[in-house]
């Protein structure tokens, strides 16, 4: 397919019509319809309905524009990354995820990188799964790492970690000691709840089980982030939920954590991706340095 003609198509879908297409192509509407009627015939279907001077795009041009704007996007990243690597700059990999994965698992990642001399800057974009899957379509970031579950037919879910969900108590709580506790004894608490903004997260599965264990919890609080809900806990406030990847957390006074049993909650660190993305080569190394670090961290 004429990636010239695709360029041209894909500009008249966004301006909504030809003249305005014309005019910021710096060309007049002659050869720009001349060239939508090849691509057309390049492809064997009509992408548009005609009437009078008027097109309107019909159900596959409009699957044409959004595959044609990821490969031309896709091309141009391409292009970028080989100009990058042939005059040895700095490439660049953008990442969206929580603050627990931006505390534990990425310094490692930056310093595993650094010491192989791989030429490659980390951004990293925290906040929640809304405005991660925001940044992913919109190709403004190359991955999300989190822990909701999506069934979007846009997006790659590759599972990273299963860590299991431990209860931070407070300190004079008389389950502190403890090694593992049951979900029944938690009935007459005050639960501070992770907030899931999109997809299935780990309250669900909280919710799920304390309604098969006869209760529904008194929640309190219903928060995005874990550490404000681990220092209102420590405050005495209520109970809270975190996965197993906080244990690892250095530099940071933990509540009392206690691993939760019957049931046994899995929490699961996802790398997401869109499905019709190019990786590029500096994010086909962070994904093998960050998989690399994940394997070696000692999760149950």
């Amino acid at each position: 397919m004429d990636s010239e003609r695709l360029r041209y198509f894909v500009e008249v879908i966004e301006k909504g019509s030809i003249s305005k297409a014309a005019l910021s192509l710096n060309m007049t509407q002659p050869p720009l319809s001349i060239a939508l009627k090849k691509l057309e015939e390049e492809l064997g279907t009509p992408l548009f309905i005609r009437k009078g001077k008027k097109v309107i795009v019909n159900d596959t041009g409009k699957l044409l524009y959004k595959r044609g704007k990821e490969l031309l996007l896709s091309t141009e990243q391409v292009k970028n990354e080989i100009v990058e690597f042939s005059n040895g700059k700095q490439s660049e990999v953008t990442i969206g995820c929580s603050t627990i994965a931006n505390l534990t698992i990425i310094p490692e990642v930056v310093k595993r990188l650094n010491e192989r001399n791989l030429k490659i800057t980390i951004r990293v974009l925290e906040g929640n799964a809304a405005f991660i899957l925001d940044q992913l379509r919109q190709h403004k970031m190359d991955i999300g790492i989190m822990r909701n579950i999506f069934s979007e037919n846009d997006l790659h879910t590759t599972a990273l970690l299963s860590e299991n969900l431990y209860v931070a108590l407070p300190h004079n709580h008389p389950y502190a000691q403890y090694e593992t506790i049951s979900l029944d004894k938690l009935s007459n608490e005050n639960f501070l709840m992770p907030h899931t903004t999109m997809g299935l997260g780990i309250s669900d599965f909280i919710l799920e089980a304390c309604q098969v264990h006869g209760y529904t919890p008194k929640i309190i609080y219903w928060g995005t982030e874990t550490i404000p809900m681990l220092n209102m806990v420590k405050e005495g406030l209520g109970i809270a939920f975190a996965p197993e990847l906080f244990t690892k957390l250095k530099d940071y006074k933990m509540p009392p954590l206690v691993k939760l049993v019957n049931p046994t909650i899995s929490a699961k660190l996802n790398l997401v991706t869109l499905k019709n993305s190019v990786k590029s080569l500096p994010t086909e190394q962070f994904l093998e340095v960050t998989k690399e670090v994940i394997n070696e961290l000692a999760i149950e």
